[in-house]
């Protein structure tokens, strides 16, 4: 038996290796192509999909219907802006006026508790810390009395009785002064 020698044996093991990685090479740069293009491809008809959306959300927009909605939202949103400026500021306002009341439902009971049976007003009137009433009496004892439990309210500080005329009625005038009370 005869062996064949094949000298080309080692060269054409080189070159053959040479193909297999020139294949590898163009297999991978044809995927990284198909890959790129079609990426490519996916991007563009994404974008012309979402122009042509933005073109029918602008003609939509420049319907006359539409611009009447836009505008009276627009006026709609200046009226609330300015509404609600408005309101923080009454919001202030309100604070600052239910801060100074000087007439509350409190003071007008305390008031109407110091009545003896026999008193009756005619008027009240108050203006600032002062409160004046004008007011009848059967006896005179009853205006004493007036006086003597408006002297124990705590809020009042000063009263002073004045003006009493009649005979069998008689008509007399309050003065009372309110404490600071913060």
């Amino acid at each position: 038996m005869k062996r064949d020698m094949n000298f080309f044996s080692p060269s054409q093991g080189i070159k053959k290796e040479a193909k297999d990685k020139k294949i590898y090479i163009y297999s991978l740069a044809s995927f990284l192509a198909v890959v790129i293009i079609g990426t490519l491809a996916w991007n563009s008809i994404n974008l012309y999909l979402t122009g042509k959306e933005i073109e029918d959300y602008n003609s939509k927009l420049q319907a006359t219907d539409m611009q009447q909605k836009i505008n009276e939202f627009k006026d709609t949103t200046i009226k609330t802006d300015t509404l609600n400026k408005y309101e923080g500021e009454l919001k202030v306002i309100a604070e600052a006026v239910d801060s100074k009341d000087v007439v509350t439902t409190k003071l007008l009971n305390e008031l109407s508790s110091t009545l003896p049976t026999e008193v009756s007003f005619d008027s009240i009137s108050i203006t600032n810390k002062v409160i004046t009433m004008q007011a009848k009496s059967s006896n005179r004892t009853s205006i004493g009395e007036i006086e003597h439990n408006l002297k124990k309210i705590d809020f009042i500080q000063d009263v002073y009785v004045g003006g009493i005329a009649g005979d069998t009625e008689y008509t007399f005038d309050v003065k009372c002064t309110l404490k600071d009370v913060d």
